[in-house]
């Protein structure tokens, strides 16, 4: 309940300020509303570019993808920069001839004129001094003008006549389209003239141009521009757009032409490269006369190795033949004897012989069965055996001889097929580094081929792959100021500065208002609060009440002198004096009430079985109220709760501590009194109140009206 009571006693100065607060809410939404009257308002257009993805049109195909190694991923980006440069920025400028702009003056405000424009103007200044700086040109008549430069320099001349100024030259001509179609519209009146520099004029338009993607992953681009005229904002941002369009496709046209010449050039060079390696290969094979050298080289290899086999066969038979040869020339005449030898030796004619010899032999064994080796049929055989062992060996000595012919034929065929392999890793070195020239300039023609094929194309189409998806068109509504916005800002701001300048009010009034605020901050006692007591009975019941409890404080002994006091008179002294005297009378105790009007008047000691009740002087009045208290046993100081401020209170304790003054203790009048603003400020106003009613003032009121 009572943090309920603290959060209530918070808001209790709001309460009563609410007149105050609304009227510093009306106060801002007039400000807003005179605001929105005389504001500039702005205007914005909104154009879209759509760019080419990565694999769209023509012109995107590996012309030049393969060229650009350092090309980034993030083409927005860069579309935005483009967009933003001064190139593009000053052929936009140059289409819209923005470079002179014209304002209609007002009393409290100036209006740009686009379209709108009655009169053109062109100037041709010989220095920059007045370049940015306002010239003042007021219509005299429809037919003459008067011109102040920046410097104060003033000339008057007629439309479509040269102004002379010493620092250039101006012409004011009419625009006739306009009066004509809009006999209504105002010639005479005055302008200001502004001739802008390109760099500043580049700055503003770049200050209220706004240029961004749409989404990260979508290539498209949304040009924004900001200003008091809707057309020029249209305007500049389609202008600015067909800009950034015909830069690309001159651009792109630039970009193929330089490379088809590029690749022209080329082709020739490698045309010239590719015919010299292919007659530098012809003539190479021609020379080492190479069809396949692969080929070639197997079969060299193959013809090779069967010589090689042949001639092994052939040393064979020849060491048979040999071994034969010189067995039989060492005595062994019996051919059968050497079987073993002829094993490896294979010769048809000593088959033959050998076969006769073995036929004779056999013959010869069954003569000897029936004849002895005497006989002449037995003598007849062993002469013809002696014949063919003759012949037989004949025979082997001239197989050997053929056989050795043809072992040094088959060597020097041997000799003349391997030198066919001497240089070999030379030529076929020097082949592939011709093969592989060709390859290359053939790989590189044909490249080529393909590039310029490509790069036919791209200068051949006629379109852009780039598109405007929306054209700026001219707004209708402004953007700036938002009404809507604009009040509800300015009535939260009053309201707020209301209530600061409430509690700021509440703060600096700094008044004791209830028992728990007077008791923070003052260290004297509180014998009574008094509450706002409107009727005469509640009055008399409620002085009845207190008298009984500063009896049982020991405050009303008999022979007790109480003094009643206040700071300034208009805190409540008389009514509490009055009514008290009433209750002490009313409750049957002996009272003797005195008041004190100056220094001279009477201020006599109490009785002991009187309780003496002074009405002191106002202790901003007369120091002599000090000695007063200081001859007291009881000090009243009536604080009024909205008139007394708080420092008073430490005036009083040192005072209290300084001349020593008896048993201080503070009544509270009017406690929990929370009147309004205009309840406050109604007495003030109202001067004409009777100065009688200063001092009887009921309670919860103050002394004065």
């Amino acid at each position: 309940m009572n943090e309920l009571q603290q959060n209530l006693r918070l808001l209790r100065p709001v309460w009563r300020g609410l007149p105050l607060i609304a009227l510093c809410t009306v106060a801002a939404l007039a400000l807003a509303g005179l605001y929105l009257r005389y504001a500039t308002p702005l205007y914005e257009s909104t154009a879209k570019i759509k760019l080419a993805e990565g694999n769209e049109g023509v012109v995107n195909t590996t012309l030049l993808k393969t060229q650009d190694v350092f090309s980034p991923d993030n083409r927005t980006a860069a579309e935005v920069e483009l967009l933003k440069s001064p190139l593009l920025l000053d052929k936009a400028l140059a289409r819209l001839e923005l470079g002179t702009t014209v304002y209609r003056l007002g009393q409290l405000r100036k209006t740009e004129l686009y379209h709108d424009n009655p009169i053109s103007v062109h100037m041709q200044l010989r220095t920059h001094r007045w370049e940015d700086a306002p010239f003042r040109l007021t219509v005299l008549s429809p037919q003459s003008v008067e011109l102040t430069s920046p410097s104060g320099e003033t000339v008057q001349g007629e439309f479509n006549s040269l102004l002379h100024l010493s620092e250039g030259d101006v012409v004011v001509e009419k625009n006739l389209p306009l009066l004509a179609g809009r006999s209504e519209f105002p010639l005479l009146d005055t302008y200001e003239v502004v001739h802008h520099s390109p760099a500043r004029l580049q700055d503003a338009i770049l200050s209220r141009l706004d240029i961004t993607s749409v989404d990260k992953e979508t290539p498209v681009l949304r040009i924004t521009y900001r200003s008091a005229v809707p057309e020029k904002a249209a305007d500049l941002v389609n202008a600015l757009s067909q800009v950034y369009m015909e830069d690309y496709l001159e651009t792109k046209y630039k970009v193929a032409n330089t490379t088809v010449d590029l690749i022209n050039k080329q082709l020739q060079t490698v045309g010239r490269n590719l015919a010299g390696s292919e007659n530098s290969l012809a003539g190479y094979r021609d020379t080492k006369r190479i069809v396949n050298i692969g080929q070639q080289t197997d079969t060299d290899l193959h013809k090779v190795a069967e010589l090689k086999v042949q001639r092994a066969n052939l040393e064979m038979s020849l060491s048979a033949a040999e071994d034969v040869y010189r067995q039989m020339q060492a005595g062994h005449r019996n051919v059968l004897d050497l079987a073993p030898s002829f094993a490896a030796f294979n010769d048809n004619a000593s088959s033959d012989i050998v076969r006769k010899m073995k036929d004779l032999q056999a013959e010869r064994r069954d003569l000897l069965l029936r004849f002895t080796p005497e006989d002449e049929q037995v003598q007849s055989l062993d002469r013809k055996l002696a014949d063919l062992n003759g012949h037989l060996l004949e025979s082997i000595r001239s197989t050997r001889n053929t056989l050795a012919v043809k072992r040094q034929q088959l060597d020097q065929a041997i000799g003349q097929a391997e030198q066919v392999f001497t240089g070999l890793p030379g030529r076929e070195k020097n082949l592939a580094i011709l093969e592989r020239n060709l390859q290359l300039n053939e790989k590189l023609y044909t490249f080529l081929h393909e590039k310029e094929t490509e790069a036919q194309i791209a200068r051949a189409a006629p379109s852009s792959s780039h598109r405007i998806i929306a054209t700026g068109l001219v707004p209708q509504e402004p953007i700036a100021p938002n009404p809507v916005l604009i009040f509800t800002v300015a009535g939260f701001l009053g309201l707020i500065a209301g209530v600061v300048l409430v509690y700021v009010l509440d703060t600096a009034r700094a008044t004791p208002q209830d028992t728990l605020r007077l008791q923070r901050n003052t260290r004297l006692p509180l014998a009574a609060a008094l509450p706002l007591l409107p009727e005469p009975a509640m009055q008399l019941a409620y002085f009845r009440q207190l008298v009984t409890r500063l009896e049982l404080k020991g405050l009303l002994r008999e022979g007790t002198k109480v003094v009643v006091s206040d700071f300034s008179g208009t805190e409540g002294q008389a009514f509490f004096f009055r009514h008290f005297s009433t209750a002490l009378a009313e409750h049957g105790r002996r009272c003797r009430s005195i008041t004190l009007h100056d220094r001279a008047s009477l201020n006599p000691e109490a009785l002991p079985n009187e309780v003496m009740l002074i009405r002191n002087l106002p202790l901003d009045a007369d120091s002599h109220s000090l000695a007063v208290m200081a001859g007291a046993d009881v000090n009243l100081v009536v604080v009024d709760s909205l008139r007394t401020p708080l420092t008073r209170l430490s005036e009083l304790e040192q005072l209290m501590d300084e001349y020593n003054l008896p048993n201080v203790q503070c009544c509270l009048n009017r406690e929990n009194y929370r009147p309004g603003f205009l309840a406050c400020l109604w007495p003030r106003l109202a001067v004409a109140a009777p100065a009688t009613r200063r001092g009887e003032v009921r309670a919860g009121a103050p002394a004065t009206a």
